[in-house]
Parts: C-alpha cells; sequence; structure tokens
C-alpha cells in the first residue's frame, strides 16, 4: 500500500511499458506500478546506497527483480543511454524544487515527467513556463497536517508565461492548500515587516504570489 503523498504521485503516471523513479527511496512506488499493471518494467535510482539496498530487499520479497531494475545514479546523469531514450516516463520526486530543475537541466527528456516538488514550488513552475514544458495536469493531496503537490509535464520547446496553477485540478485540496499557502506567506510578510533591515525582494516576491494566491480562493468561490 501507498502513504496518500505516493499514491498521488501513482495516480499521475501514465500507462507505461517502463517507467523509470529517479530517488527511487525504497521502491514502494516502482514496486506498486509493476505489480498493478501499471507499466511492464521499471527503472529505480537514487544517489545513495542505503536506499538502494532497502530497494533490493522490497523487490526480492515482491519477486520482481526480473522486471524492476536499480541504479545508483545522480539524477539522471548515469541511467544508460538504451534506458534513458526508451522510458515512457520519467518520476522525480520528493525533493526540493531547485534539485528537480538540476536535475531536468542535466539531461534533456521530452518524455512524460511526474514531479513532485518537496519545496521551492513556485520556482519550480517558472522554470517550466520558461524552458518549454506543457503542464498537463497539478494536483494536491494532504497527509496528516502537511500538504503536497505534483504535476505532470512535458516538454514541447514552447516557452509560456509563468501561471502557478496551471492544470490544476480544484478540488477540496486545491483550496485547503490555497488557505495554508495564504496563511503561510501573512506570516512570512510580518516577519518582514518586524526586521530592522527588511528583504524588499523578497517582500515584493511574496506580495506578488500573495495577491495570485487571493484571485485564485476568489475564483473558487
Amino acid at each position: 500500500m501507498l502513504d496518500t503523498r505516493l499514491n498521488m504521485i501513482y495516480d499521475l503516471i501514465p500507462q507505461s511499458g517502463l517507467i523509470c523513479d529517479i530517488g527511487a527511496d525504497h521502491c514502494k512506488l516502482a514496486i506498486h506500478a509493476v505489480k498493478q499493471g501499471k507499466t511492464k518494467y521499471a527503472l529505480a535510482t537514487d544517489l545513495r546506497r542505503g536506499p538502494l539496498e532497502a530497494s533490493a530487499r522490497n523487490v526480492s520479497a515482491n519477486s520482481l527483480s526480473d522486471r524492476i531494475r536499480l541504479l545508483q545514479s545522480d539524477g539522471f546523469l548515469n541511467i544508460p543511454a538504451d534506458i534513458f531514450d526508451h522510458t515512457d516516463c520519467f518520476v522525480i520526486a520528493g525533493m526540493g524544487g531547485q534539485v528537480i530543475q538540476g536535475i531536468l537541466e542535466g539531461r534533456h527528456t521530452d518524455k512524460w515527467l511526474v514531479l513532485q516538488p518537496m519545496n521551492a514550488v513556485y520556482e519550480l513552475c517558472e522554470y517550466l513556463a520558461d524552458a518549454g514544458y506543457d503542464i498537463k495536469k497539478r494536483v494536491f493531496c494532504r497527509d496528516a497536517d502537511k500538504f503536497y503537490t505534483a504535476i505532470i509535464c512535458r516538454h514541447d520547446g514552447k516557452k509560456r508565461n509563468v501561471s502557478y496553477f496551471a492544470g490544476a485540478v480544484r478540488d477540496v485540496n486545491f483550496s485547503m492548500f490555497l488557505e495554508k499557502e495564504l496563511n503561510r506567506i501573512q506570516t512570512a510578510l510580518h516577519g518582514i515587516s518586524l526586521a530592522r533591515s527588511p528583504d524588499m525582494l523578497q517582500k515584493q516576491r511574496l506580495e506578488h504570489l500573495r495577491i495570485i494566491l487571493l484571485e485564485e480562493k476568489n475564483n473558487e468561490s
């Protein structure tokens, strides 16, 4: 069974012959995708040996060693060309938005991408718009007191004006996410107002985001 965050990611993965999970941790997502028939084969990578060893135990326990390959890799960089070129969908989840950007910049692909940033979400949206990625869908979930978001996108080379909520599924989780973000930004703005040397650039950025969030919230009404 997947937790709420991983299940959100899983639901975005298209039917595939081969998926690649970058930073797979314990390989739960790839195992579930293969067992449920969403993909025939999977490659699971991680930068560290420890998670790969845990992944190997989990893959073996599920008798999937013939269908899931494990590889130590720094993002896309160490994936063999034949596997990279035949992958239908890359999953990059559970890491910062700027780390995800670095992975995408390190090696180009125009295959499906399922991205789940843990922070720097707005910065990632700005990069994707500027670098020519088309966001097809963005979803939200709540797990305990934390909110997560994930997107599926694909590179088409067309530069876009940034839309922080392009493709958003506007459900109850989206509404709660907006409320939480507004509270977070308001708290940050209050902190800046009390500072002896306030960061005016950060203040302007947060005020801009606050306006966008309020517009999105009003559209929900």
